[in-house]
């Protein structure tokens, strides 16, 4: 059986449109021909052997330690902080130096509380990270997501959309409404971990950038 090139047909499909319908029927058979043809972004199936393998290595990470830089900019003000982000089972402690002129922010948490100190003695505690810090900082930091995140893992619940490359990391999720690219990543002890992230969510975007991982 004959076939005919595709750019062949290509050719013949606007060229009869053309003639037969006019040029505007024509442009739109040919919009809808590249539509077709477009190929859609590389989501990481439920069943991708790299993926599983490597998200169930890193569901074991329950003890880390992160230090690193953050820039946040929320609308048209805008902070960054040196950041210390040591993890222990379901509790964490974040050492933020130097956000808001406030010198020194310590968020400690727990399964059931956490709790904010800043550098003028000031505590607060609260069942929610993200709500306290906001009302501590004047900025919704996505620190319940992030404690997931951070490792490249997506926080338990549901999820809009993820991406993975070949090897099964992944390289943007999609989750509570926020969008998370990870640019780069770097070796750390067995495993490879995230060293730059990039989260936005509405007109409030995060930069993270991980200058050593310790597990």
């Amino acid at each position: 059986m004959n076939t005919v090139p595709y750019w062949h047909c290509f050719h013949l499909l606007t060229t009869r449109h053309a003639n037969r319908y006019g040029y505007r029927l024509a442009s739109l058979v040919l919009a809808a021909f590249l539509a077709g043809c477009a190929i859609p972004p590389s989501v990481a199936p439920i069943n991708d052997h790299a993926w599983i393998t490597r998200q169930a290595q890193l569901s074991r990470l329950i003890r880390w330690q992160a230090v690193g830089r953050i820039g946040i900019v929320n609308g048209q003000e805008g902070w960054h902080a040196s950041f210390q982000w040591a993890q222990e089972e379901t509790g964490y402690r974040i050492d933020l130096i130097g956000p808001l002129g406030q010198g020194r922010v310590l968020i400690r948490g727990e399964s059931e509380q956490v709790s904010i100190q800043t550098q003028d003695g000031q505590q607060r505690v609260a069942p929610d990270a993200d709500t306290l810090v906001a009302e501590a900082l004047g900025v919704r930091l996505p620190v319940s997501g992030l404690r997931y995140w951070l490792r490249g893992v997506p926080e338990p619940g549901p999820v809009t959309s993820l991406q993975s490359d070949t090897t099964g990391r992944l390289t943007r999720l999609e989750q509570n409404g926020w969008i998370i690219d990870y640019t780069d990543y770097a070796p750390a002890a067995a495993h490879e971990l995230p060293t730059r992230i990039a989260a936005h969510r509405q007109d409030l975007s995060v930069k993270l950038v991980i200058e050593r991982w310790t597990l």
